[in-house]
C-alpha cells in the first residue's frame, strides 16, 4: 500500500466481480458451453479471468472474435447471459471478504456494493451471501438509466442515497473503469491487486491507493 493513512473514511464502496466476489470459473464454465454448443474451439482459463472484469461483451469477443459492431453481438451476448444463468449463484467471496464483512458490522461501518453487473444476477448474489442484511446499497446500471462504469453516476447515486461527502469516501475495484469512476464522482479510488488483472497491466492510481488483500482496506477506518 503507498501514501499515508491518516486519513480516514465513512463510506467503503466495493465493486462485485473481481473485487468481492470471484466469478471467473462461471463465467469460464458459461462461455465454453456457448462455444462448444457452436463448435467453437474452447478458451482456457487464465484468458476468461483476465476478461472477466471487462464484462460479458469482452467474454463474447473474446471466445468469438467479433465485436459490438457485429450484427451476431448481442446474440452471442445473450447466449452467454443465457448460460451464465445456470451457474452464477455457485460464485464465491475472495478470501478475507466475509471476514472484513463482520468487521464491518462489528465497527458499524457503512458499507455498500457499486457495480456494472445487471440486477437480475446481482440482486440474487447479494441475497444468497446475505449481504442484504449487511451492506447498505447496492447499486447497479439499472439504477442509473443503464450507465454504466467509467460513468460516475452509479457512486454518485449511492453517494446521494447514503447521503454522504465523496471525500469521505472510497470506493475499491480490480479495473481501470472503477477508478476512473471513483476519480469521475471525486472519491478516493483503491485498486485490488488481488483481483483479474496481472501485476503488469495495473492500472496507474496515482490519486489513490493500491491493496494486496481485501484486509488491508481496515487500515482506512
Amino acid at each position: 500500500m503507498q501514501k499515508n493513512l491518516n486519513k480516514k473514511y465513512k463510506l467503503f464502496l466495493f465493486d462485485l466481480d473481481g473485487t468481492l466476489l470471484d466469478t471467473a470459473r462461471e463465467f469460464h464454465l458459461a462461455l465454453n458451453e456457448v462455444l462448444k454448443r457452436e463448435n467453437k474451439p474452447s478458451q482456457n482459463f487464465e484468458k476468461v479471468r483476465e476478461r472477466v472484469s471487462d464484462g460479458a461483451g469482452a467474454l463474447v469477443s473474446l471466445g468469438f472474435n467479433i465485436d459490438e459492431q457485429s450484427i451476431y453481438f448481442e446474440e452471442k451476448r445473450n447466449s452467454l447471459l443465457e448460460a451464465y444463468k445456470k451457474v452464477f449463484l455457485e460464485s464465491k467471496p475472495f478470501e478475507g471478504v466475509e471476514e472484513l464483512i463482520s468487521l464491518f458490522e462489528k465497527k458499524r461501518i457503512l458499507w455498500g456494493i457499486v457495480t456494472n453487473k445487471p440486477k437480475i444476477f446481482s440482486a440474487q448474489i447479494f441475497k444468497s451471501l446475505g449481504w442484504d442484511k449487511k451492506a447498505k446499497i447496492l447499486v447497479c446500471p439499472d439504477d442509473v438509466k443503464n450507465l454504466r462504469k467509467p460513468d460516475p453516476a452509479s457512486l454518485k447515486y449511492a453517494l446521494r442515497e447514503l447521503k454522504q461527502l465523496p471525500k469521505d469516501t472510497i470506493y475499491v475495484g480490480d479495473n481501470w473503469r472503477d477508478l476512473e469512476a471513483a476519480r469521475n464522482a471525486n472519491i478516493t479510488p483503491v485498486f485490488a491487486e488481488y483481483g483479474y488483472i496481472k501485476n503488469k497491466k495495473f492500472p496507474l492510481n496515482k490519486n489513490g491507493f493500491n491493496i494486496k488483500n481485501i484486509k488491508e482496506i481496515l487500515a482506512f477506518t
